[in-house]
């Protein structure tokens, strides 16, 4: 399972850094901050968990916008899946997001160049959202 936070100010989306592998080559791509969750862990403590330790800030998990699923294959065969879960989250105007040991940056891009940074396979249920023109809030 993981969570993910959608903060937006000002018609900007916070991003964070992350180093992955994707068709077998490492690649940095810019995600929505967010991670796993832990054992005993609700969802919402898990996305004020990695919001703190990917941005630094403490947020307010507001609504869930949507749940995003798919499915890890090698060699043709189904070897997991996964879900995650995308929330709304609200953080102090005064408060800047500082990247933290988990990630390489943190940035604000407006929600069109955020769009266009949004190029992993895993990436497809939250341009999907952004598409079907519903509330980042």
């Amino acid at each position: 399972l993981g969570v993910f936070g959608v903060l937006e100010r000002a018609g900007a989306l916070l991003l964070v850094a992350n180093e992955r592998r994707i068709g077998g080559r490492d690649t940095i791509t810019w995600d929505l901050p967010g991670g796993g969750v832990e054992p005993g862990e609700t969802l919402v403590e898990a996305l004020v968990r990695e919001m703190r330790e990917e941005v630094s800030l403490e947020v307010e998990v507001q609504d869930l916008l949507f749940v995003s699923e798919g499915e890890r294959r090698a060699a043709g065969r189904r070897i997991g899946v996964w879900r995650s879960f995308f929330f709304a989250c609200a953080a102090s105007e005064a408060s800047a997001p500082r990247a933290g040991a988990e990630v390489l940056d943190a940035r604000w891009f407006r929600e069109e160049e955020a769009r266009a940074r949004f190029t992993a396979p895993y990436h497809g249920g939250f341009r999907r959202f952004l598409d079907s023109g519903r509330s980042l809030r």
